[in-house]
């Protein structure tokens, strides 16, 4: 089952990938106001995910959305924007401005992509450019939505706050890390912080979604909603200054599983990856160095400041 209402009018969909550990990590969400009478999608997820996610949204009677809106121009979020235009080509995607030209014209993200993930782009499948005018107006607004600029996990990376019948629902995109719930209720965490990675953007990236105040819902890409929103929010403020204290503690020519192995070993959030399926345990092992190698790479540069 790919698809989940987990309150009247928000639907969470799976965005599976095919390779193993990859099948639910990447989440979409519908959202059905008929209040307002309009419909959104919050990603699409790679381009191979599109074929299933046009099918859950029929299986649904979603029909066309109204709009499409995209937390950031990565491959596992927005890489099926160009196949899903040509199927919904009246959906208006709403993006970050900076990351707009990628969607246009997707070689240089591509070419980004496969220096920082190898063969999992051709797994991800290849964008194809989507035609400018399927763009909405870059100063579009639109009632119950605020749109909140979250740079960090990328440059041009935005977090949306939707007011749905009066529950406030907080979509982060990565710019609060990506969060796992395990079956007993522990909570697997991390921060998405690949190269380049700027620490205090992507600080102030996070205190902007923990100042929005009461928050019913926190709905994660990566991978799952929960109704703790401060708390998680805080958690994750918590962990990228310990990742920070942890990192600026190592040795000078420390090297990347140098890092993994003093996070693994003194972060408790980090440890609960032992607990995760061992599929998934080599997705986040592989995520992890990226991190990793991103606070690495902002440590030595401060130090050569």
């Amino acid at each position: 089952m790919n698809t989940k209402e987990v309150i009247k009018g928000l639907t969470e969909i799976i965005l599976p990938v095919p390779r193993g550990g990859f099948e639910s990590f990447i989440i979409g969400w519908h959202i059905d106001d008929k209040t307002r009478g309009r419909s959104i999608l919050m990603e699409t997820g790679p381009a191979s995910s599109v074929p299933q996610l046009i099918e859950d949204l029929k299986q649904m009677s979603a029909g066309e959305p109204d709009y499409l809106l995209y937390t950031h121009i990565h491959l596992d979020h927005s890489g099926g924007a160009g196949q899903f235009h040509q199927k919904f080509p009246g959906t208006k995607i709403i993006a970050p401005l900076k990351g707009r030209p990628h969607l246009i014209d997707p070689e240089r993200l591509i070419q980004g992509s496969r220096e920082n993930l190898g063969d999992l782009c051709d797994v991800y499948g290849m964008p194809i450019p989507l035609p400018e005018e399927a763009l909405a107006d870059p100063n579009i607004e639109l009632d119950g939505l605020k749109i909140i600029d979250t740079p960090g996990h990328a440059p041009h990376h935005s977090s949306y706050l939707y007011d749905l019948d009066g529950v406030r629902i907080l979509f982060p995109g990565e710019a609060a890390g990506c969060y796992f719930e395990l079956p007993d209720g522990s909570i697997f965490m991390r921060p998405a912080t690949p190269h380049k990675f700027y620490y205090e953007t992507a600080v102030a990236s996070l205190q902007k979604l923990i100042d929005l105040g009461d928050v019913d819902l926190i709905c994660y890409p990566h991978s799952g909603c929960s109704r703790d929103p401060k708390g998680l929010l805080e958690m994750a403020a918590s962990q990228m200054a310990f990742w920070k204290d942890i990192i600026s503690a190592l040795p000078a020519d420390a090297g990347t599983e140098d890092g993994v192995k003093a996070l693994l070993k003194n972060d408790p959030a980090l440890a609960q990856i032992d607990k995760l399926p061992e599929k998934d345990r080599e997705r986040e092992a592989f995520f992890l160095r990226q991190s990793v190698d991103g606070y690495l790479g902002y440590v030595r540069r401060n130090a050569d400041s």
